[in-house]
This record gives structure tokens, C-alpha cells and sequence, in this order.
């Protein structure tokens, strides 16, 4: 039933993974069909192959050809396929793309300076990745305003979800990352990876507004319990105000208008003692979180001063964090400035940095950072300037920040993946409020730029 799996935990074997697969097509091949266009069918079945080969990583990740494993030549697949086939050239040129592809710039660059042009490549088609889903969902939103693709796009995350259940039923467990219990990831490779996945499916079910409302509530619930069981803090924590945001504007939208204002307060009061229940039951898995920023500057230090019990502190990411800055300061001024070099961390570091802007510090240098908020700055403002889902935007977004803070999205692809498919639905948004006739009069649920 289950075969041997790299040093993380058990993986399930072909008997198990070849048949659940197939059963697994037919939902797909459905909702590919019924999502109302090209760009939508092709995020739902991208979303679907990804969060499907990460069940085989037994195999995926061994190399295939030219070097690469089986995940690197399906996300090239993937994003070639979308370049020729899906994104329309013309929104290439968003102006929202423009941080990005200052990142691919500097990516470059720093690869150039360093001498190691293969990581500059690498970076280069994993940003490309996340464009094409970004450009997808932006042009399946301007087809479907009421963005039903997402109704169906909520059937990429059935592998997830059933492998991890098959967890459970043959008592597959894990040992957490911190060592302290164990977490249910369903034979995935590790959990950072497969709750980030579960996040984008949670915030696909926000999203997803016309699905219908048993649907939404089953799969919602589904994929929050999901990552509780995955077991990965910082995922735990980046749910924290997605959850709160979902939960508190589906209890407002869901009264008549001039019940919402009672509806509103009424909620916000159920969300702080949710939010109160939840600090209680998670105190002592945080409590070094809490610690950690009451002062930060007492472990960001040579990481030859850090002593056992602080080695200890938040799973030694303190630690981590503080080899590269440390490593990072040791360079060349030309380094402070475009980094050592894009992945250049593998094969110095036994383990990846942890935090995407000291990741970004240490491979790209000051310019990657600033390019890197430039970003999140740019992403968070079109959240603010959008309507309608404003407000669940906005704390997709710090979720986004905050799964940032203490892992590495943007050196996972299924952080790209979600990032991609948030930045297309924000950008759609804050597009459409800003072509939105100011004199017309028109339903805001009814307009849509195509109209």
C-alpha cells in the first residue's frame, strides 16, 4: 500500500495513487468543460495537475531529462502551453506586471554577476508560471464577471483533500516540522507545500460566491479543517484573518441591505470570540511567535551567539534567518546590491531561508527587496481601490504577507499559483472599478467591462 518516501514520511504507492487518479479525472474533465472559457478550463486543470503530481513525488521529483525532475517539466509544460494557447499578448503589458518583471530582471542579473545563469532561468520560469496564472484568471473574470470558473475551479483541490482523507483512513500520519505531534498531509512530500495548496483552495471558496451556498459552505469547511490538520503554523496563522474575512462577509451579504449595518456589528462580535477561541486553543503552539516579536533584534545575530534553547525558537527560523543576513553582510558591495545570486542558497544552506525577503536579500540584494515590496505595495493597493470583494481582497492579501513572513511562496509553486490566481482576481477587480461608469446607474453586480 505504501512504499518507502523520502526522509519526510510515508508516500502512498502506485496502487493507490493510479487509481484514486483516475477516478479523480472525471470531476475534472466536468468542471474543465462547464467553466465557461479557455483561460478558466485552463487555470482549474493547471491548479488539478499540480496538487496531483505532488501525491507522486516519490517520482516527480526524480530527474527526467536535461537534469530536470518531473515537477520542473510540468510546470514548463504548463506555462508554455498557456503562453502559446490562453494569455492574450496584450495583457502581458498590464501595468500591474511591472514589479514582476523587475524581479525577472534582477533575477537575471544577479545570475549574471554570479556566475550561474541556470539559477537565473530557473527563477525566470517560475515567475512566468505565476504570470500565466495571473493572466488567466484576469481574462476568465473579464469573460464571466460573476466568476463562476471558481465555482468549478474548487474541484483542483479534490486530490488534496482525498489523499489526505486516505491519510486518516490508513493511519498515515507524519511528525510535524517542530517535532511536536503529528500533522496528516496526505503521503505529499512535506506540509509547508500542501497546506499552502489547501490555503489557495480555502481562498478559491471565498471567492466563489455563485457557487451554490451548501457547496460553498461543505468545501469551505472541508479545506479549513484541512489545514488544521496539516498542521503548519504559519499556514495556521496566514488562515487567521482569510477565515475572519470570509466568515464575517458571508454572515453581512447573506440579510438584506438595510439589515447589514446590525448584521456587520453582530458578526464582528462572533469573529473576535472565534478569533479569541482559536488565540486560546494555538497559545502554546505561538507562544515563541509571541516571544519572538516582543524583540526581535535579541535573536537576529551571528548565529555562532545563539545559544540551545534559542536554536529552538519558532523551529530555528530566527537561526536561519540570521546565517543568511549574516552571510549576506559578508559580500561583496556589488552583492549588497544584487544579491549572491537567484537559488544560490542550495548546496551552502542545509535548509531555505524562510522568509521570502530574506530570501530575496540574500539572492537578489537590495534591489530584490525593493522590487519585492514594490510588489506587494502594488497588489495591496489595487485590492484596496477594487468593489465588491474589497474587503476579502485585502485580508487575502495579508494572508499572503504573512504566510511570507515565515516561509518561502514564491520559491514554491503553489505559492505562485496562488499568488497568480490573487493577483488576477485583484487586478480584474481594481480594473473594473476604475472603467465602471460613474452615470449610469448600473447594478455593480451586473457590469462588467466587457458590457
Amino acid at each position: 500500500m505504501t512504499t518507502p518516501a523520502l526522509p519526510y514520511g510515508p508516500a502512498f504507492g502506485l496502487g493507490i495513487l493510479v487509481p484514486i487518479t483516475l477516478l479523480l479525472l472525471v470531476p475534472l474533465v466536468i468542471a474543465a468543460r462547464r467553466a465557461g472559457s479557455m483561460a478558466g478550463a485552463f487555470v482549474v486543470v493547471a491548479l488539478w495537475l499540480r496538487y496531483a503530481a505532488g501525491a507522486y513525488h516519490l517520482y516527480m521529483f526524480q530527474p527526467f531529462a536535461g537534469g530536470l525532475s518531473g515537477n520542473a517539466l510540468l510546470s514548463i509544460a504548463v506555462t508554455g502551453f498557456g503562453l502559446l494557447f490562453v494569455v492574450r499578448p496584450a495583457n502581458l503589458g498590464l501595468k500591474w506586471l511591472l514589479p514582476v518583471y523587475v524581479l525577472v530582471v534582477l533575477a537575471l542579473v544577479s545570475a549574471s554577476l554570479n556566475g550561474d545563469a541556470a539559477g537565473g532561468i530557473n527563477v525566470a520560469v517560475k515567475y512566468a508560471y505565476m504570470i500565466v496564472i495571473m493572466i488567466a484568471a484576469f481574462q476568465a473574470l473579464r469573460q464571466d464577471a460573476e466568476a463562476r470558473f471558481l465555482n468549478w475551479a474548487m474541484v483542483s483541490f479534490l486530490p488534496l483533500l482525498v489523499f489526505q482523507a486516505l491519510s486518516l483512513a490508513f493511519n498515515m500520519p507524519k511528525g510535524a516540522e517542530d517535532g511536536d505531534g503529528l500533522v496528516w498531509i496526505g503521503g505529499y512530500n512535506h506540509e509547508a507545500a500542501f497546506s499552502v495548496a489547501l490555503l489557495t483552495g480555502f481562498m478559491v471558496g471565498g471567492f466563489a460566491r455563485s457557487a451554490p451556498r451548501a457547496v460553498r459552505i461543505a468545501f469551505l469547511s472541508a479545506t479549513f479543517i484541512a489545514i488544521l490538520l496539516a498542521g503548519y503554523r504559519t499556514t495556521i496563522l496566514a488562515l487567521a484573518p482569510l477565515a475572519l474575512a470570509v466568515f464575517l462577509s458571508g454572515l453581512t451579504m447573506s440579510v438584506r441591505r438595510d439589515q447589514r449595518g446590525a448584521m456587520a456589528a453582530t458578526a464582528a462580535v462572533a469573529g473576535v470570540l472565534l478569533f479569541s477561541v482559536a488565540a486560546l486553543s494555538y497559545g502554546e503552539s505561538f507562544a515563541d511567535l509571541a516571544a519572538f516579536l516582543a524583540d526581535p533584534s535579541a535573536l537576529i545575530k551571528p548565529p555562532r551567539d545563539f545559544d540551545l534553547l534559542e536554536r529552538q525558537v519558532m523551529s530555528g527560523r530566527p537561526l536561519i534567518w540570521s546565517s543568511y543576513i549574516y552571510a549576506w553582510a559578508d559580500g561583496t558591495p556589488l552583492q549588497h546590491l544584487f544579491g549572491m545570486g537567484p537559488e544560490s542558497w542550495e548546496g551552502v544552506f542545509k535548509v531555505y531561508p524562510h522568509n521570502t525577503l530574506v530570501a530575496t536579500l540574500y539572492e537578489l540584494g537590495w534591489f530584490g527587496v525593493a522590487a519585492m515590496i514594490a510588489l506587494w505595495t502594488v497588489m495591496f493597493a489595487a485590492a484596496a481601490a477594487a468593489r465588491g470583494d474589497r474587503f476579502l481582497l485585502i485580508a487575502a492579501h495579508f494572508a499572503f504577507f504573512l504566510l511570507n513572513m515565515a516561509t518561502m511562496p514564491f520559491w514554491q509553486v503553489e505559492g505562485l499559483a496562488l499568488y497568480g490566481l490573487l493577483c488576477g482576481y485583484t487586478v480584474y477587480a481594481a480594473r473594473a472599478a476604475s472603467q465602471r461608469p460613474l452615470s449610469y446607474g448600473f447594478p455593480e453586480s451586473r457590469w462588467s467591462p466587457t458590457r
